[in-house]
């Protein structure tokens, strides 16, 4: 069992880049980690917001693996508390021997396309979430999950 991890390249804020890396790293003490990130489309002249969420989108779909569970993270999807979410997660561990794919879209959001390629459209929280942020609070619950799977102190 693999988590990997989709997401347009970004190096906005160099703490929270620090900050994904740390929980990156917790989470590779329990479960191998993949960390795939697309080339992120720059706003060319002319260029708006849905053309780069589109040519995003695209790349994002062509790099989600055939096999596996894909996970697309959305405001509007389904919402977990942590102990829910560990327990949902557990259960993942053990059904799907091809890995979990989490995809999280850049600053210009994600493209109906990918919404409906998703097994699971999970919400962090119904607010909207800096794209960096969001890869933070993903990873912490995942490796939060990873400790409560274990009973290994952290969760309190």
């Amino acid at each position: 069992m693999k988590f990997r991890f989709l997401w347009p390249r970004s190096i906005a804020d160099a703490e929270l880049g620090a900050v994904i890396d740390r929980y990156l790293n917790r989470i590779k003490h329990f479960y191998p980690v993949e960390v795939k990130e697309i080339t992120a489309e720059r706003g060319r002249q002319g260029t708006d917001d849905a053309s780069i969420m589109r040519a995003q989108s695209a790349r994002l779909m062509a790099a989600i693996p055939e096999s596996g569970y894909t996970v697309v993270l959305d405001e509007r999807g389904r919402p977990m508390d942590s102990l829910k979410f560990a327990k949902w997660l557990e259960r993942l561990t053990i059904e799907q021997p091809h890995g979990v794919t989490f995809v999280l879209g850049g600053d210009v959001g994600l493209a109906e396309s990918v919404r409906k390629r998703a097994d699971l459209l999970l919400s962090l929280s119904a607010m909207t979430l800096p794209h960096q942020l969001a890869r933070v609070m993903l990873l912490e619950q995942i490796y939060r999950a990873c400790t409560l799977m274990r009973n290994i102190s952290y969760h309190k």
